[in-house]
């Protein structure tokens, strides 16, 4: 029963991630990923893309530097200029290389990156850069010797606002907000299954400030491989997720608990509600709650999903083949500011229950 399910999410989860610019929005920060093989990117004198089965999407840059080869990020967007942080995903299998970045053409600043152990296993550099306003363009040369190989860049640009203290009577109690729940306006324009063999008995219902349903909870056990999250333990085991973290990786799904969304559908379109990537939400099973973040999607017909590390926080089984719960798990997402970064729990907790008071005391 679960085993098809999580087939069809890891599917759902390639269509979400696959293409060559992925945005999230955290309160007034984005962070966009852009794949170094894009044919938006301008590769030139030399350089061209290669295979390499480690990196993202299959592929990467290489070739760039000895005084020829180039490779031109394109539309890189800000939404107002500022400095920005980039995380570059590379390889290099030798001694440690240099490139030259340049933002919109204007002057270079040496980067120095490190052996990561082969050519087809990508490490991380970070540095910092200004953006103007709008799109720009972050072009890697070298002038002198081989720059490393070139997975890809991830650009995290604006601000995040701390959370709002939870208003008057602090955090709530699962009580209170199971309370705010206890009726449905569906949203929904159909309903949703809890397996694929099982009748869509599931809607999607609205309150003020909040989306909510009650279902099961199945296992997403995708992204970063783990002793708990691999090959061996999950039989439909993907090495990626719909969001990802401040620094570009996929979400570590038996370190952080997190939420699957249904794909949008006829059904329901979860975006129409300002739902996405770093969404707060309160899970609840057995009078206790675990606040998260939505950092998945799955199938367009199928509800009710969480990440390994969710499991465990509520006591539920973990196992990503036969665990999971059959009923009795609420879903609360809050609509308003979202968690960044999205993989810190701390701010899940901080943000979570600000909202969750409001939720309670505005219903």
């Amino acid at each position: 029963m679960r085993r098809h399910r999580m087939l069809l999410a890891g599917a759902m989860a390639v269509v979400a991630i696959g293409a060559s610019v992925v945005t999230a929005m955290h309160a007034n920060a984005a962070t966009t990923t852009h794949e170094a093989e894009s044919s938006g990117n301008t590769i030139a004198g030399g350089a061209r893309v290669a295979n390499c089965s480690a990196c993202s999407g299959g592929k990467k840059v290489g070739f760039v530097g000895n005084n020829s080869g180039t490779l031109q990020f394109n539309g890189v967007s800000a939404s107002a200029a500022g400095s920005a942080k980039v995380t570059i995903a590379y390889t290099n299998g030798g001694a440690t290389r240099t490139a030259q970045l340049s933002v919109n053409g204007g002057g270079t600043t040496t980067l120095s990156f490190a052996n990561t152990g082969s050519f087809n296993t990508p490490g991380t550099l970070t540095t910092t850069v200004n953006l103007r306003s709008g799109n720009n363009t972050l072009k890697f040369s070298n002038s002198s010797g081989w720059a490393p190989d070139f997975d890809k860049i991830t650009v995290v640009t604006g601000g995040t606002n701390p959370p709002p203290p939870p208003p008057g009577g602090g955090a709530p109690t699962a009580a209170e907000l199971l309370a705010k729940v206890t009726s449905c306006n569906q949203i929904s324009n159909g309903k949703y299954r809890t397996d694929q063999e099982k009748s869509a008995t599931i809607p999607v219902c609205g309150k003020n400030g909040a989306v909510f349903w009650k279902a099961d909870m199945d296992i997403d056990c995708d992204g970063q491989r783990t002793a708990q999250c691999n090959e061996n333990t999950d039989c439909c085991f993907l090495p990626e997720t719909a969001c990802q973290q401040s620094n570009g990786q996929h979400l570590n799904s038996a370190q952080l608990p997190h939420v699957v969304l249904p794909s949008p559908s006829s059904i329901w379109d979860f975006r129409t509600k300002g739902l996405g990537c770093g969404t707060s939400v309160a899970i609840i099973f057995n009078n206790k709650i675990q606040y998260a973040v939505v950092g998945d999607t799955g199938p367009t017909q199928i509800i009710g999903e969480a990440s390994y590390a969710a499991a465990v926080k509520l006591g539920i089984d973990p196992d990503p083949k036969t665990g999971g719960v059959d009923s009795g798990v609420t879903y609360i997402f809050f609509q308003g500011q979202k968690v960044s970064p999205l993989e810190s729990q701390t701010r899940a907790k901080e943000v979570g229950e600000a909202l969750a008071r409001t939720f309670v005391n505005n219903n």
